[in-house]
C-alpha cells in the first residue's frame, strides 16, 4: 500500500524529537532535571521523563540532518541518556508504534485501501464483512488435527515466500535463506521451556460476532482475555504442546492501561523469562493487524481451508535499520523465511507477505524471535482462532527439526 503520507507524519515528528531532546542535551543545565528524575525507577521511567520533557513546541532546527545521526548526538551527549541505552531503544520504538495505533482510528485515504494480498491463493482475500464460521473449541492435545506436519521443503521455492521490504537500506536474499542451514537450536522439552509467546499488545481484540462479544477498553482493544490476544496465545500454546513442544505463555498485559511504554515493558517482561528459562529458544510476539478504510471500515484478511474461512497470518521482522543494535537479524530472518515456507506447504493462501521493518521490535533477545499478526481487527475471534492453529501446526514442523 501507499503509505507515504503517514510515514512522513511519523519521520517528522520523530525528527523533531530527536532535534529537540539534543538541542536540551547540549544547552540545558541538566543536573538539577536528574536530581529529581533520580528518585524514579531507573530505567524507562527516568529515560521517558527526559525524552517528554525535552519535547515541549520546540520545532526543528535539525531538519535536514538523518533521524539516526540526530539521536546518537543526544544520547552520546547526554551520560544520562548514554546509560540507559536499551531504555532509550524501546522509546524509540514505541513512539513508531504510538503512531499506528493512532493510525488505527484513522481512515486511510482512498488510494491506501487494501486490495488484496499479493502472492496469495485464489481462496485468498481482503473483506470488510467476514462470513459466519462455526464455532471452534480449543484444540485438546489428544486431538489427531494438530500432529505435526511433515513438510516437503523440496516443494516450496523462493518464489512462494513474499516479503515486503519497508527497510530504507536492508535486502534479503530468500533464495539462500530458504535453503540454507537454519540458524535455530532448541533443547529438548525435558530440559525445560523451549518457547515464549507473550504479547506486548496485549488487549487487541477482534470484530465481535455471534457469542464473541466483549466490553472495549478502546476500539477493537478489550482486557478480557477471552477475546483479546490471550486467547490467541492459549490456541497456539495448545498446539504446540499437543506436537510435544514446550512452552510457557506470558499473559502479562502490558499495553493497558498505559499504551505507551508497551515495548519497554515486554523488553524487561521477556529478559526475565530469558533468565529464568535459559532454555528458551523461540519467542513469539503475537498481534494481530489492522487495516482501516477511509469510510472506517475495518478490512479483514482472510482464506479458505478445508471449508472454513481462516484469518491470515502476517510474520514481521525487524532490523538495525534503525540504528538500534540487532547484529543478527538476518538469523531472525531466515526463521520467518522457514516458518513462511511450511505454511505455504500447509496452505498456499494462509500467509501474507512477510514484513521487514526498521525497527527492531526486541527481536534482539533470542535467534528465534519474531512477531506474528494473526488477523486483523476485521476479522472475527474464530477466524483469528484458526489461523492462530494453523500457524502453530505449520511452525511445529520447523521446531521440531531444530530439537538438539
Amino acid at each position: 500500500m501507499k503509505q507515504w503520507k503517514k510515514l512522513l507524519r511519523r519521520g517528522v515528528a520523530l525528527v523533531s524529537a530527536g532535534a529537540a531532546v539534543w538541542l536540551t542535551a547540549r544547552t540545558a543545565d541538566l543536573s538539577g532535571a536528574w536530581d529529581t528524575l533520580s528518585s524514579l525507577r531507573a530505567g524507562e521511567k527516568a529515560v521517558t521523563a527526559l525524552l517528554e520533557a525535552a519535547l515541549g513546541e520546540t520545532e526543528d532546527p535539525l531538519s535536514g540532518v538523518g533521524l539516526e545521526g540526530v539521536l546518537r548526538l543526544a544520547v552520546e551527549d547526554t551520560p544520562e541518556l548514554a546509560a540507559q541505552g536499551e531504555a532509550v531503544a524501546a522509546w524509540l520504538e514505541e513512539a513508531e508504534d504510538t503512531a499506528e495505533a493512532a493510525d488505527e482510528n484513522e481512515a486511510l485515504p482512498a488510494e491506501d485501501e487494501p486490495e488484496g494480498e499479493d502472492g496469495g491463493a485464489e481462496a485468498s482475500s481482503v473483506s470488510d464483512a467476514a462470513p459466519e464460521t462455526a464455532s471452534s473449541d480449543q484444540l485438546t492435545p489428544e486431538e489427531d488435527s494438530v500432529a505435526a506436519l511433515a513438510v516437503d521443503w523440496g516443494s516450496v521455492s523462493a518464489d512462494d515466500i513474499g516479503v515486503d521490504n519497508n527497510t530504507d537500506g536492508k535486502t534479503v536474499n530468500v533464495s539462500a535463506l530458504l535453503s540454507g542451514e537454519l540458524p535455530l537450536k532448541l533443547q529438548s522439552a525435558e530440559a525445560g521451556p523451549q518457547i515464549l509467546i507473550m504479547h506486548t499488545h496485549t488487549t487487541e481484540a477482534y470484530a465481535m460476532s455471534g457469542d464473541d462479544v466483549y466490553t472495549e477498553t478502546d476500539t477493537s482493544r478489550t482486557t478480557d482475555e477471552n477475546y483479546n490476544m490471550v486467547r490467541i496465545g492459549e490456541e497456539m500454546k495448545a498446539v504446540f504442546e499437543a506436537c510435544g513442544l514446550s512452552v510457557i505463555h506470558d499473559t502479562t498485559t502490558y499495553d493497558y492501561p498505559s499504551y505507551n511504554g508497551s515495548y519497554g515493558r515486554s523488553l524487561a517482561g521477556i529478559q526475565a523469562y530469558l533468565e529464568e528459562y535459559p532454555t528458551i529458544a523461540v519467542v513469539l510476539d503475537v498481534h494481530r493487524d489492522a487495516l482501516i478504510g477511509s469510510d472506517g471500515t475495518a478490512y479483514a484478511t482472510t482464506t479458505e481451508v478445508g471449508g472454513e474461512s481462516v484469518a491470515q497470518v502476517m510474520l514481521v521482522v525487524g532490523t538495525n535499520d534503525s540504528g538500534l543494535e540487532h547484529p543478527n537479524w538476518t538469523d531472525n530472518m531466515a526463521v520467518a523465511v522457514r516458518l513462511q515456507a511450511a505454511m505455504v506447504s500447509l496452505s498456499p493462501g494462509l500467509a501474507r507477505d512477510i514484513d521487514l521493518r526498521s525497527q527492531r521490535f526486541n527481536q534482539h533477545l533470542t535467534t528465534g524471535s519474531v512477531l506474528v499478526e494473526v488477523g486483523t481487527s476485521g476479522n472475527t475471534l474464530q477466524e483469528a482462532l484458526a489461523g492462530a492453529r494453523l500457524f502453530a501446526q505449520a511452525a511445529a514442523a520447523v521446531y521440531l527439526e531444530c530439537v538438539e
